[in-house]
Parts: structure tokens; sequence; C-alpha cells
């Protein structure tokens, strides 16, 4: 199964797994999920740790990189027609990171890891 993470969830899983919820941490144990990591992931998290909302053990540039190889997540670039789905959908999520995950996941038909309730309302599925 494919799982796309929501930031905060692969935050959660870089550095507080105690957060996820017990479906989730059994979700990233199992062998046969595949999970993804939007570059908006990575855009957002520079972004608050510059702005000084987010405390991270290092650089987001030597932070992010090392935590997508050591829980074996698969980046996603951001393309063109993700963007453009993006900013066609309805203005349920005002937020343009979560938009282009929302995007992302409709696209390639992936389950959004999150704990966010506005993203069921796009029409996919969820899980935590």
């Amino acid at each position: 199964m494919r799982y796309l993470l929501d930031t905060h969830a692969f935050l959660w899983m870089a550095a507080a797994p105690h957060r996820l919820s017990p479906e989730v941490r059994k979700i990233v144990r199992r062998r046969s999920s595949r999970l993804h990591l939007s570059a908006a992931s990575g855009w957002e998290i520079t972004m608050l740790e510059r702005l000084g909302r987010l405390a991270l053990p290092d650089t987001p540039q030597r932070f992010i990189p090392e935590a997508i190889h050591v829980l074996s997540v698969i980046p996603i670039p951001i393309g063109f027609s993700t963007a453009i789905a993006a900013v066609s959908l309805p203005m349920i999520h005002r937020d343009p990171f979560d938009r282009i995950i929302i995007a992302e996941a409709e696209k390639e038909e992936m389950i959004v890891v999150t704990k966010d309730n506005t993203f069921p309302e796009y029409g996919i599925q969820t899980l935590w």
C-alpha cells in the first residue's frame, strides 16, 4: 500500500514517534508499506524552521534528507500538474502545502497519513 505523509506525520516519525497513532505506527513498521513525502513538506519544514516556529535537531538541509533515508521514505517532486491541480481544488483548505499534498494524493491515489480532519473533505483517503 502507498501512503503519502503529511508534514507533521513525517516530523513525528522522525523525532517523536510516540505522537503517532497506534495504527500509523503499525503501518510504518510494515515492510509492504510504501511511504512517500512531497517536496512541499520539505519546503514547509524549512519555512517553519526559518520563521522560528519549528525546532529541529539539525539544519533542515541535513535533517530532512537524513530522516528520509533512515525512515526509507520516497521523496516526490512537485510537478506542474500537481501545482495546477492544487490551485484548482475547492477552497476547503487554504494552506498551500496541504493543498499540494492533497492534489498529489488524488493524482497518485495514495492514502494520506494525517491528523488533519479536513483532508477527507476532498474525497481522498486518510489514515490516522
